[in-house]
């Protein structure tokens, strides 16, 4: 454990084979490296519950932690987190990765694997990988997990997004289109919804969702408003019924309108994704074997956070990285209950690199702000010096807690100085208005704004915008 009271472990010795990301092999399983590896992430997110404490609630509570998972946190672990590492490598297995090592808070256990990432909370999931992995295999099998560890009938919601692959032919059959990726997740989620955000003919973004909730959605000024359901009783259907949805991680948040409390402020639901390709050469000189470090592994992974200045982006997170070989770099970091990603695909003719973050408690980036989610993205983006930029930002609407505000204002309760009524409605609706408005995003410093994108969900608000460097 280290002074920050995080746990870390490595599976260096458990005898699995690892497998380099970049460079050495065509993203995990595929004989051979071609030369091109798909770095753009296939990202998972599956919520079984409300909030860690309804996931705690509804849990069966009769699992316990194997020898292998004993650890400080074993008996502050519910729900998700209970379930063994072994029954997870297993699970793993079907995407085609591995667990490269494992860092641990009292909130959530974080696997940086041999493709990306894999976050576990006690009520939801994320799970991200990149090449030619097989991510949406892994959806069956996660529900059954969850079933016998957390006895969940079915999935709350499910969120999958990824950015355009470089290379498409590469996939496996089922990854190889965006057509083919719905058509799968539809036979799953009959109540699905799919999105593609951004030019068709360049960089672009696609988003699934399954729930209850559909959306109203706006495109540069131009607003429409889709056929809204609370019904997902479909047959076959392995989504939760219920009307209380709670959500905040990498994709949307929504909150129950049931809801009667506000949420603290640790739990501040919005979420930061940067995506970037052509990536300055120079700068990734360090993302190399030899570069940073000559060490491959943690040490390397650790030399690299500090030639390269990501260190210095939440100085305050533990982290856990890796150095490569020969090339390639990944980082899970953990504050509180919130995480941070980054994965990096150096070589020149392919390079990309993704930044993820949903931590709400740092001072320096409170992603409520505009001008803190602009200075998170400036500092990200002067690590990579990208030629391509992608910033999605998901921000939760908490309309239910205002309006219960709306009410009790609404009253003549006693306040010092005392307040009129109509100086409490001014003050609630005020609140509400900043609660409702959309996350924004401002121009980028040395980048050409080109593609703005909201969607307004139920919940929910999601910004989208595509930048391109000035030069």
């Amino acid at each position: 454990m280290d002074v920050t009271g995080n746990m870390r472990t490595s599976e260096a010795n458990t005898g699995l084979k690892m497998c380099t990301p970049t460079c050495s092999s065509n993203g995990t399983h595929s004989d051979g490296y071609t030369g091109a590896f798909e770095g753009p992430e296939k990202l998972l997110e599956m919520w079984f519950a409300a909030t860690p404490e309804s996931a705690q609630h509804i849990s069966q509570g009769t699992q316990r932690c194997s020898e292998e998972d004993q650890d400080a946190y074993s008996e502050l672990r519910s729900g998700l987190r209970r379930v063994p590492r072994a029954i997870w490598r297993e699970m793993l297995d079907l995407v085609h990765c591995q667990v490269l090592s494992t860092l641990c808070n009292e909130h959530l256990d974080s696997y940086l694997l041999s493709e990306s990432s894999f976050f576990v909370y006690p009520h939801k999931l994320v799970l991200k990988t990149c090449g030619t992995t097989t991510l949406l295999y892994a959806v069956p099998r996660i529900l059954e997990i969850a079933a016998e560890f957390l006895g969940a009938p079915g999935v709350r919601q499910l969120f999958y997004s990824r950015k355009n692959f470089m290379f498409p032919g590469q996939q496996e059959e089922l990854h190889r289109s965006w057509a083919s990726e719905v058509a799968y997740l539809d036979g799953l989620f009959p109540d699905g919804a799919a999105y593609l955000i951004g030019k068709t003919n360049n960089d672009h973004w696609h988003l699934y969702m399954s729930g209850p909730h559909a959306p109203h959605a706006s495109v540069a000024g131009q607003q429409w408003s889709a056929d809204a359901t609370l019904d997902n009783s479909a047959a076959g259907s392995p989504v939760a019924s219920s009307a209380e949805l709670s959500r905040s991680s990498s994709r949307a948040t929504i909150h129950s309108v049931h809801d009667v409390a506000p949420a603290p402020a640790a739990r501040t639901d919005v979420t930061v994704e940067i995506l970037m390709t052509g990536l300055d050469p120079e700068r990734m000189h360090s993302m190399y074997l030899g570069g940073a470090s000559s060490k491959e592994g943690p040490a390397g992974g650790r030399a690299v956070e500090r030639a390269t200045g990501i260190a210095d982006i939440y100085p305050d997170a533990a982290s856990d990285s890796y150095l490569f070989t020969p090339c390639g770099f990944s980082l899970n970091g953990v504050q509180g209950d919130g995480y941070y990603t980054i994965h990096v695909t150096p070589e020149q003719h392919c390079s990309y690199a993704s930044f993820e973050t949903n931590i709400a408690n740092d001072a320096r980036f409170d992603l409520r702000d505009p001008a803190a989610i602009k200075s998170l993205v400036e500092q990200v983006v002067a690590v990579f010096g990208p030629r391509k930029v992608t910033v999605t930002v998901f921000k939760a609407c908490a309309a239910a807690p205002a309006a219960r505000q709306l009410a009790e204002y609404a009253l003549p309760l006693g306040a010092h100085p005392p307040l009129s009524v109509k100086e409490r409605l001014a003050k609630v609706a005020q609140q509400l208005a900043a609660d409702m408005a959309p996350p924004s995003l401002a121009p980028i410093d040395g980048y050409r704004l080109h593609d703005r994108v909201l969607y307004e969900f139920d919940h929910y608000g999601l910004r989208y915008a595509y930048y391109q460097r000035a030069d």
